[in-house]
């Protein structure tokens, strides 16, 4: 290493002269150098500078997708570096042709200039300072949580979230950077080309099964890694050293992580992809929602053996003045409705979207209108087949930990040739096939705004927890397209926002 250092030069980027002062890192595919900033302009700063190393014996194939993933690092540290304020930022970046310091061959690299984020990674904390208490893991989860939401909105996947991939800032003790982007792709059409897909750059004790197998990865990947990482540095083990005898980690084997902590985890940590949490905005949420507090709609969360059903609602008293204008609002409210009704029974063309109360989701991609009760919530996600055509989730101010109440909207390409009815046979046998325990309930045709549809309800049985759930799918074809309205809930919650889903917002659904 000192010979090497002995001859390390000083390189001629595109923005400007960098001396390279150490070998800090070498990995698979590349060195990381600590360096100087040689820019006058800019005052005296450090930086890290990543070389992209290629052996000769790897295949043309392998070389292409290194090359990939480099730049691909390089074009998301760009974008998002600046903006998010937890990913080290972009400097410079270029290639270079200079003497192999252990071939003596000239030879081509790439090279990364980043910004230096002082402090150490937290694998090398967990050596010096031991396990973390949960209070320290709940303020990382709020400090990496909102970089993934972040990256994770502009079709960017880490792939490599680890203890050693995140570094706490020596200078601000409670803000951690999410370095190493490495492995990321891009997410586009979902697409994993062969080259890709040779290439496993994440450890295997952090990364989901689909990733090990070398299979599409989604957002859900990232939040699984993280959730390994929190397991390590909360317990010093990986998850699959604490899985219990339905292959789920056991949380409850650590009596100093608290059950909202462990239950989170656990979720994060399913094998299947769809159990998990979609975004880590969904994470976010009931990460800062807890069970005694008085602000919400008060939900079971208990574990598999307890079958309690019961649910609170903490309601303020109000002043009497305050319940006499209530009535009265009330008595106005009611006559105004009758009014309504017996203006819609005696003219039934004037039900349209703007009669009806809430607020307006548009998706002006897909001419796509719907309303919502106004006490509800509306994301629109990116369409992509890895978060299954998904383009819009709405769900009411409140949480189960169990499942995420919500209609989702999300769009399925289909030949043009394939009819309604042969649409929804197909979608039966796949719903018989891949829902555990499944009963239908409901089969039967469905317009949608004033179009052919279909609509079905059926229960099933969650495959890693012992509750049941109850879905409502609505669907119509368009130009190719299915467009489908999916209401979900624990069974016992179903009921509760049934209404508001079937008068306000699949009545207004326009396409």
């Amino acid at each position: 290493m000192n010979e090497i250092q002995e001859q390390l030069p000083i390189l001629t980027g595109k923005k400007g002269r960098y001396q390279l002062l150490k070998l800090i890192g070498r990995g698979g595919f590349g060195d990381t150098f600590l360096a100087e900033d040689l820019n006058p302009v800019v005052e005296k700063r450090y930086c890290i500078v990543k070389r992209l190393r290629i052996d000769n014996h790897y295949s043309p194939e392998i070389v292409a997708g290194i090359k990939k993933a480099f730049e691909r690092e390089a074009k998301v540290l760009e974008n998002l570096g600046d903006k998010s304020g937890n990913i080290p930022c972009l400097y410079d970046y270029f290639s270079s042709t200079v003497t192999d310091p252990q071939l003596h061959i000239s030879q081509e690299f790439n090279y990364l200039v980043q910004q230096y984020v002082e402090g150490e990674d937290l694998s090398k904390e967990l050596k010096q300072q031991g396990l973390f208490s949960e209070a320290k893991v709940l303020t990382l989860l709020n400090n990496i949580l909102p970089v993934l939401k972040f990256i994770h909105k502009n079709n960017v996947i880490h792939r490599d979230i680890k203890p050693s991939n995140i570094v706490r800032s020596q200078e601000e003790d409670n803000k951690f950077y999410l370095i190493d982007f490495g492995a990321v792709k891009q997410v586009i059409k979902g697409d994993i080309s062969i080259t890709e897909q040779s290439i496993v750059f994440a450890s295997v004790f952090y990364a989901p099964p689909e990733q090990i197998r070398k299979e599409k990865v989604d957002y859900s990947s990232d939040l699984y890694a993280l959730a390994a990482s929190c397991v390590q540095l909360l317990t010093g083990e990986f998850p699959d050293d604490s899985r219990d005898i339905k292959n789920l980690w056991n949380w409850q084997k650590y009596p100093y992580i608290s059950e909202h902590l462990g239950k989170i985890l656990r979720r994060m940590l399913q094998e299947d992809p769809r159990d998990r949490f979609q975004s880590a905005g969904e994470v976010m949420e009931v990460l800062n929602k807890r069970d005694d507090d008085p602000r919400k709609l008060k939900l079971s969360t208990s574990d598999e053996n307890n079958d309690d059903d019961q649910k609170t609602i903490i309601i303020s008293p109000f002043p009497s003045r305050f319940v006499k204008i209530l009535l009265i609002t009330t008595i106005i409210l009611t006559t105004t409705g009758v009014l309504i009704v017996i203006y819609r029974h005696q003219n039934p063309d004037s039900q349209n979207i703007n009669t009806i109360p809430g607020q307006l989701f548009e998706n002006k991609q897909f001419g796509i209108e719907i309303k919502y009760p106004q006490d509800w919530k509306a994301e629109e996600q990116k369409y992509s087949p890895l978060t299954g055509g998904t383009i819009a989730k709405i769900f009411p101010n409140t949480y189960s930990l169990n499942l995420e109440v919500g209609l989702f909207i999300r769009i399925e390409d289909i030949q043009k040739s394939q009819t309604l009815s042969e649409y929804n046979q197909a979608a039966i046998e796949q719903i018989k096939k891949s829902v555990k325990n499944v009963q239908i309930l409901e089969q039967q045709s469905k317009k949608i705004d004033n179009r052919e549809g279909y609509q079905i309800v059926y229960t099933g049985q969650d495959p890693s927890y012992n509750f049941r759930f109850k879905v409502m799918e609505v669907w119509t074809i368009s130009d190719s397209k299915v467009y489908i309205l999916t209401y979900r809930a624990e069974e016992k919650l179903y009921d509760t926002f049934l209404k508001d889903v079937e008068q306000t917002m699949i009545k207004s659904f326009r396409l």
